[in-house]
């Protein structure tokens, strides 16, 4: 399977790409747009990769590392597990907890719905009370 990416834009212009070709070196990364028509490298201190998890929601979306999910009525937020190399799903409501259970994603992605991401809608972050 070849990695795909997507990457967030945190700086003046707060958006997301779906890049062509992503470079990493020397502590930047660096991205070709999919809308340019010159193929011109954009690099950025402020973009942040997420890269896609191969699996899709239950409305055939794709789901990346950093997405916010909907679960049964519940939000859960997609994270990349070094320690088992594997995606999990965290709970938004057992983020705060010292020690936060999670879920290898693949259990249960078909459940999934994408409803945002960490970047785009971090307010599905705050847990209500």
């Amino acid at each position: 399977m070849t990695p795909k990416f997507r990457a967030y834009d945190g700086g003046s212009l707060n958006r997301m790409y779906q890049p062509d070709e992503v470079m990493v070196g020397n502590g930047d990364i660096w991205i070709i747009d999919e809308d340019s028509v010159t193929g011109e490298w954009i690099v950025n201190n402020d973009i942040h990769l997420m890269q896609s998890t191969g699996l899709l929601d239950k409305n055939g979306k794709e789901i990346f590392e950093g997405d916010i999910v909907d679960y049964k009525g519940r939000k859960a937020v997609i994270k990349w597990h070094g320690s088992y190399a594997s995606f999990i799903y965290i709970f938004v409501d057992e983020l705060q907890k010292r020690v936060a259970g999670w879920s290898p994603l693949y259990l249960a992605y078909f459940h999934f719905e994408v409803i945002g991401n960490k970047f785009e809608t971090p307010e599905f972050l705050e847990v209500e009370e």
